[in-house]
């Protein structure tokens, strides 16, 4: 018996956020994946060191650095992985920013960068690369969701959730509209995650985050990327519309 072929083998996937920490991790399972990945980051060095890696383990690479938010240099970086890569067939929009504050400290310049980061930047990587799925009648997108955008954040962050709420919204909406062309639009809803993003946290803070869970831990970035995995994949092929939560149970 021959051995089964990769799970993505043959699929081109564009992630965002691909230097950080959840965003690495997923890299990698795509690459393992058999996947060929067009990767976007705004930080330069942290992406060429994904990039770097994933091309020493044999894994074909498009890498650009940009905001997230430029709808033209997104769409040039489409065509660019399309030219190099092949035709997207999937698409997870990991790029996003976390950053705590009281509701009464918060501007209208946070608020307009917050929705930035996560849903502007959701956006435009969906306008970029839904329509040729559509044209073509394959394709899945993963967007990233919160559990603070589902029931709002624990911690001081109306902005963060309000953004995530936005994702959530979106991602519904589009697969309602891009399902009947055979392309799935899901979300992906991490819990508390061992990420760098808890690097000042005290092991105590830490601690209480892993405590909100039933397995009395924090998630890891690989079981992240592995839901990603599920929801890019043809795992999920009668999945769409949906918010997977990978939260360990922290919020039912």
């Amino acid at each position: 018996m021959s051995p089964a072929e990769p799970l993505l083998a043959g699929t081109t996937v564009i992630l965002t956020g691909a230097a950080g920490g959840i965003g690495r991790h997923i890299a990698q399972a795509l690459g393992e994946a058999g996947a060929s990945v067009g990767l976007t980051d705004l930080s330069a060095g942290g992406l060429d060191a994904v990039a770097t890696e994933l091309r020493g383990a044999g894994t074909p690479v498009t890498a650009a650095a940009f905001d997230g938010t430029d709808e033209q240099r997104f769409a040039a970086f489409h065509a660019q992985v399309k030219a190099e890569l092949g035709d997207v067939g999937g698409l997870i929009t990991c790029a996003g920013r976390w950053e705590p504050k009281p509701f009464a400290d918060v501007s209208p310049t946070d608020f307009t960068e917050m929705l930035a980061a996560n849903a502007t930047t959701a956006f435009v990587a969906c306008r970029a690369v839904l329509p040729s799925m559509i044209a073509r009648r394959s394709g899945s997108i993963v967007n990233f969701a919160s559990t603070a955008g589902e029931y709002g954040s624990i911690s001081p962050a109306a902005h963060y959730a309000a953004a995530k709420g936005a994702v959530i919204a979106m991602t519904k909406s589009l697969a309602r509209e891009a399902s009947p062309h055979n392309v799935r639009v899901n979300a992906i809803s991490p819990g508390p995650t061992d990420t760098v993003a808890l690097g000042a946290a005290t092991p105590e803070q830490k601690a209480a985050a892993g405590a909100r869970t039933l397995f009395n831990r924090l998630g890891r970035p690989d079981e992240i990327a592995a839901g990603c995995l599920y929801l890019v994949s043809d795992m999920s092929s009668f999945v769409t519309g949906t918010v997977l939560q990978v939260n360990g149970g922290s919020l039912l």
